[in-house]
């Protein structure tokens, strides 16, 4: 081996493996099997998965499985699947151990066409046909248009016909076609040129000592460069003239192996439009490229490569190449751009990429054993392994962690650009070289901390450090000289820091320090205080508990308080100039008496951030306010901290995730634990934004910072599909309709029209929103949320079109779908010919007055039966739910059920721990009226009962939803919510129910509590969400069904969820049943005596001690 050789291999053994993020699924997600053997993506944009046990349609939420059924001939032939294929006009194609199978999208059937044995390859031509190689059953040609097929197989007796009927699963590439139109065949017993215009083989046969014939019987890859066919064999690599039949064997002649390893696995042609031409060579003994230019051939020479067995190549569309060496194990990436550009140079280090297993890491490659890799159209990269299915993805976490704290109270960020945060262990700093300073509390040394819980903390213009204790009073730190001075509260003298715990601190213009507390606000000037306190005999509400303060460009000082709403004061007198509040007849009226945050922009706007009430712009002009809330595309409506980026975007933190706001396109983009964040709870005032353009975040759970310069957009809109069509009667009898033809007929007696559709972007697809219309019945768009299916109800006959669009993870959103034509005829009675029929019946109309009678009589009975049947349903509704409330934990806890006319299907139920040291709180509503939903709520009940002790409220959500799934109850679904209480903690996760109402007992304040998900029984393997909160003496957790704020009155107005919230704001102070009978008798008002519609359910739970 050369001196330069050994040079090069030592340069790179230390290659550095990369850490890349990929999205794995498994059986635990859904998946048939984990043994995943092949991927392909059809034109509609599904990704398809063969496994030991079927195929699995990806939609980038779950797999549907498809299994074989022997006596349905429109199933899945076999559950073995070797390889799909994807055609020129993008339908998939199947081969299993028996067959090769067509998908029909819009019936979810297939089409076999039987071929004995397994196919081992497929290929299709320009022509329409397509053509398939067995195991041991010769080549099929099967016409694509009229589904024709013919068996080509060998015969001892015809010299025409193929070599040898057997190929292998193991051939990379057995059939290719040349310019002449003709095929070349590649057996195990030699290599067929198939004459397309006489439909005749001639056969090449290898013959020793013949180095005119082709070098090994055993075929292992064809390639045509456009003048020569390449054969590569167990014995090496064959060129042949595709004119003159000519055979040159390159093995030891042209190509002289370093390591005389000549077995040849695959072929695969150079990039296109590249200076360089020739192809690579996967071999036993490494990489091989040929040069066409210098008709050279020479080896890749990396530790990793050279003098391994390289099983497959798998080329990306930007050229690069994918290796798969068992030896290696995982997936090899060869950046090829530098090798091309530089004739057959590469940098040794920077040009690979080792893509390996790491069982530390959960968002590695799931298994270094690759059966193999896809490449979309969206060049996303997909790994088919023995453990499941991996996606490469790119590193798509906007966010990142900076520290790790038990809550980072609060963030300031000093000129100097280091980071000042709080915790509940002291204040930590970290500086540009990232030289990380912890400052505690000494309880015998006075220069430190007061104490370590600390809450708001301030770096001033000049560098002074000021930090509140979470239990009163202040700490300024000159963190140069290592110095601390306290300041605590002495008495009420109004020259002492403001008595109570400091809710914030903040700098005004003029470098003027303002504290606030429950009791009023303190100034802080040459390190004097001049407090303000409250005092209700002069009416000084706006001093009382103020969250938050700003000094305007126009000299104001504006005052937002935690219970008396916004105010603008006087900047020297504090006297107030307005008191912004509700004006029911004023739109840009303030609405909300809880004032969290608010900011001043470059533009001079001012940003209000709310308890409860959403975001609120000021507008100078109309001495009035513009106000988002979620319905304006916000997560939450409760908004916590506010700043603004160097590209004037506003960013927020909220009660569920952070939100970014584009005002020149009226866009929110909201960001949650999918973007890298650790909580969904983002914590009051935790704020900032670095000399750089990074801005920081406080949680929970740690420091979470992003530069919104890197954050890239995701430009791909999804595909659209129809995943399914299905109608029921008034039984509820299914029926599943096809819509291949993108058109469906309904007949009179379907009640109701369910659609499922999809926009498939495999990008954080839970992220995914969309819209849908239905013409002549809804034309205009309906925004959907993140729902996938909607449901039309008592559609008259005539014709409509159904449509749909999907946005991404981004916002970026589709096009229009295709329209799906929906025809409902009407039943026979009611066509032309039969109301012409009816003339001719009139003379008979006499006749038939007794069997009107009887009719009368049978619809009484039928009445009465249904009735009794309602009665049934809600008894059995009734005996579901528990006789007695838990008396545990310290809570109160009140219940009860409005039911309706026709039952909705409401459940409650309370089920106490081992031990009795935690309590499940359940409340759900189950689809559909009556009986059926009584069976929904029964195998609900059961499957609570069964569910193991004291574990997570989200896990048991995924086991319900696993079980009411395999049960199959068509489009029976269970909203639910499920909460775990302890002494001092509240887990919830919900499941498409209504938001659950946090009363705080020592604010007064209403924390809505909501969690996206889908109804148990969507989709098998959908995960929930989990919600972890304390609990204080005093607060009220209050859940409900939809029943109460979608009550619609007499004007079919509905109450809605902002009269609910208010109800409970201003009751949660009184006792669990107080609550419940306030909401009930809000219910009541509002109906005026009408029948409530669907079931009102109310449960409360309080804790007293």
């Amino acid at each position: 081996m050369s001196l330069r050789l050994l040079k090069t291999l030592f340069l790179i053994t230390n290659l550095i493996y990369c850490s890349n993020s990929f999205q794995n699924i498994t059986v635990r997600d859904g998946l048939s099997d984990d043994q995943c053997f092949t991927i392909s993506k059809d034109k509609s944009g599904f990704i398809w998965v063969g496994t030991n046990e079927g195929l699995n349609r990806y939609d980038g939420y779950s797999p549907k499985i498809f299994r074989s059924n022997p006596f349905d001939s429109t199933a899945l032939s076999g559950n073995r699947i070797f390889d799909t294929y994807t055609d020129q006009e993008g339908s998939l194609w199947i081969s299993t151990d028996k067959s090769i199978d067509k998908y029909i999208h819009g019936g979810n059937k297939f089409r076999r066409y039987s071929t004995g044995t397994s196919p081992t390859f497929i290929f299709e031509d320009e022509d329409g046909y397509l053509w398939v190689a067995t195991l041991s059953n010769g080549l099929f040609k099967i016409d694509i248009k009229n589904g024709q097929m013919t068996n080509h197989k060998f015969s001892p007796l015809d010299p025409t016909s193929i070599s040898s009927n057997q190929f292998t699963h193991n051939q990379n590439t057995s059939i290719v076609k040349d310019n002449n139109g003709n095929l070349w065949v590649g057996t195990q017993n030699g290599l067929n040129l198939y004459d397309t215009s006489i439909n005749t083989f001639k056969r090449f046969y290898s013959k020793k000592n013949d180095i005119k014939t082709i070098s090994s019987n055993v075929i292992n890859t064809i390639h045509f460069d456009g003048q020569h066919v390449w054969v590569g064999s167990s014995a090496g690599l064959d060129k042949i003239d595709v004119n003159t039949y000519e055979v040159s064997r390159q093995s030891r002649t042209s190509w002289n192996s370093m390591l005389g390893l000549y077995h040849v696995n695959q072929i695969i042609p150079f990039k296109t439009g590249v200076p360089m031409q020739g192809f690579w060579l996967a071999t036993i003994g490494g990489l091989v490229y040929y040069d066409k230019n210098m008709s050279t051939y020479q080896d890749i020479v990396h530790p990793d490569i050279f003098g391994r067995y390289v099983s497959k190549i798998y080329p990306d569309d930007n050229g690069n190449l994918w290796l798969y060496i068992p030896q290696s194990g995982g997936a090899i990436q060869f950046k090829t751009t530098n090798f091309y550009l530089m004739y057959g140079f590469f940098d040794p280090v920077a040009d690979f990429v080792h893509v390996k297993n790491d069982d530390s890491d959960d968002y590695s490659l799931l298994s270094n054993d690759i059966n193999d890799i896809y490449f979309d159209s969206n060049g996303t990269s997909w790994f088919a392994t023995n453990k499941g299915l991996s996606r490469l993805r790119e590193n798509t976490n906007v966010f990142k962690i900076k520290s790790l704290v038990n809550n980072a109270n609060s963030i300031s960020i000093a000129r100097d650009n280091t980071l000042w945060y709080s915790h509940d262990d002291g204040i930590t700093s970290i500086n540009n070289q990232q030289e990380i300073t912890h400052f505690k509390s000494d309880p015998t040394n006075f220069n430190s901390l007061l104490t370590n819980e600390t809450g708001k903390i301030l770096v001033t213009n000049k560098g002074t450090v000021l930090a509140a204790s979470k239990y009163g009073g202040i700490t300024l730190i000159d963190s140069k000289l290592n110095s601390f001075e306290r300041f605590e509260d002495i008495g009420n003298s109004d020259s002492t820091i403001i008595h109570g715990k400091i809710n914030t601190i903040y700098e005004d213009k003029n470098g003027v320090i303002w504290l606030s507390s429950l009791n009023g606000i303190s100034k802080f000037i040459n390190k004097k205080f001049k407090s303000h306190p409250y005092n209700p005999i002069l009416n000084n509400e706006h001093l009382l508990d103020v969250n938050t303060f700003l000094h305007s460009s126009d000299g104001k000082i504006w005052v937002g308080t935690n219970s008396n709403g916004l105010y603008s004061l006087n900047y020297n007198d504090l006297s107030v100039i307005k008191h912004y509040t509700l004006d029911l007849n004023d739109k840009y009226s303030f609405s909300s008496s809880t004032v969290m945050t608010m900011y001043e922009d470059k533009n001079k706007d001012i940003w209000i951030g709310t308890g409860g009430e959403g975001l609120f712009r000021y507008d100078k002009s109309i001495d009035g306010f513009y106000r988002f809330s979620i319905d304006d595309g916000l997560p939450s409506n409760t908004i916590v901290s506010i700043i603004e980026d160097n590209n004037d975007l506003i960013w927020m933190g909220t009660r569920n995730g952070i939100s970014k706001y584009d005002s020149k396109i009226n866009n929110f983009q909201n960001y949650n634990v999918s973007d890298g964040l650790l909580d969904r709870i983002f914590l009051f005032q935790s704020i900032g934004v670095d000399n750089y353009g990074l801005l920081y975040f406080g949680s929970p759970q740690g420091i979470h910072y992003t530069d919104p310069s890197k954050i890239s957009i995701n430009e791909d809109a999804p595909y659209l599909a129809i995943v399914d069509v299905y109608g029921m009667d008034r039984n509820n009898k299914k029926y599943t309709y096809d819509f291949s033809n993108n058109q469906i007929e309904l007949p009179y007696y379907i009640q109701t029209l369910n659609l499922e559709f999809v926009g498939l972007s495999f990008n954080k697809s839970e992220k995914n929103n969309y819209r849908y219309r239905l013409e002549n019945y809804i034309d205009s768009w309906v925004d959907h949320g993140t729902s996938r299916s909607v449901s039309f109800q008592g559609l008259t006959p005539g014709d409509y079109n159904f449509e749909f669009m999907s946005s991404n993870n981004d916002g970026k959103w589709s096009e229009a779908s295709i329209p799906i034509n929906i025809k409902v005829y009407p039943p026979i009675w009611k066509t032309w010919w039969a109301f012409s029929s009816y003339i001719g019946l009139a003379a008979l109309a006499v006749f038939g007055s007794v069997k009107t009678r009887d009719r009368s009589q049978a619809k009484r009975l039928e009445e009465g039966r249904r009735a009794a049947e309602l009665e049934e349903a809600r008894e059995f509704q009734l005996k579901m739910l528990p006789k007695k409330f838990p008396d545990m934990l310290g809570l109160e806890i009140a219940a009860g059920i409005k039911t309706a006319t026709e039952v909705g299907g409401d459940y409650y139920d309370f089920f106490p721990q081992s031990n009795d040291d935690s309590l499940h709180v359940v409340v759900g509503d189950a689809t559909g009226h009556g009986m059926t939903a009584g069976m929904m709520v029964s195998i609900t009940k059961a499957g609570l009962m069964g569910s193991p002790q004291n574990i997570p409220p989200n896990e048991i959500s995924y086991g319900l939803n696993r079980i009411i799934k395999d049960i199959e109850l068509g489009k029976n679904k269970m909203a639910i919510n499920i909460a775990k209480f302890t002494t001092d903690k509240v887990e919830f996760t919900s499941a498409a129910m209504p938001p659950v109402y946090h009363y705080i007992g020592n604010t007064g304040a209403v924390d809505e509590l909501l969690l996206e998900g889908l109804p148990l029984g969507s989709f098998k393997g959908e995960t929930y969400s989990l919600i972890n909160m304390k609990s204080q003496i005093g607060d009220a957790f209050v859940f409900l069904s939809d029943g109460l704020p979608e009550v619609e009155n007499q004007n079919g107005e509905m109450l809605g969820y902002k009269a609910v919230l208010e109800c409970i704001k201003s009751n949660g102070h009184l006792s669990a049943e107080e609550i419940k009978q306030s909401l009930l008798d809000l219910g009541e008002a509002w109906l005026n005596g009408l029948q409530n519609q669907d079931d009102i359910t109310i449960v409360v739970v309080k804790k007293l001690k």
